[in-house]
């Protein structure tokens, strides 16, 4: 199955994801990297060193979202990922060590920066 391209040549999917100025409120310099590993294939994130070790500790393969975050959680060097459950679903998000501290959370099945804190205190 093929993305559809818009009119700049970038897909649907890659429109849906944050854009390198607003990630860089979490990654700083490094935001296109973030940008970079947000578009890549599993297969892709697989020959990264980071998702390689993920792979090896895991009995089971993990899932797609788990390499990616484990990506982008090496890359911002926060302190892992954690989740939350809200009656809408899972709300995985990188630990930046502060409620309302800017940071990446995979909510609703959508990448976005904010602060996990404003999804708790809306859905819990």
């Amino acid at each position: 199955m093929s993305e559809s391209l818009t009119k700049k040549g970038r897909t649907m999917r890659s429109i849906m994801l944050p854009s390198i100025k607003t990630l860089s409120a979490v990654f700083g310099a490094d935001a296109k990297r973030a940008r970079e590993i947000l578009e890549m294939r599993r297969a892709q994130l697989e020959t990264l060193p980071t998702c390689q070790d993920r792979i090896r500790e895991c009995y089971h393969s993990p899932d797609t979202y788990d390499l990616r975050m484990t990506a982008l959680d090496q890359l911002a060097n926060t302190d892992g990922i954690e989740t939350i459950e809200t009656p809408q679903g899972l709300c995985h998000y990188l630990n930046a060590g502060d409620t309302y501290s800017a940071t990446l959370i995979l909510y609703q099945k959508r990448y976005r920066v904010g602060c996990w804190g404003d999804i708790a205190e809306k859905h819990c």
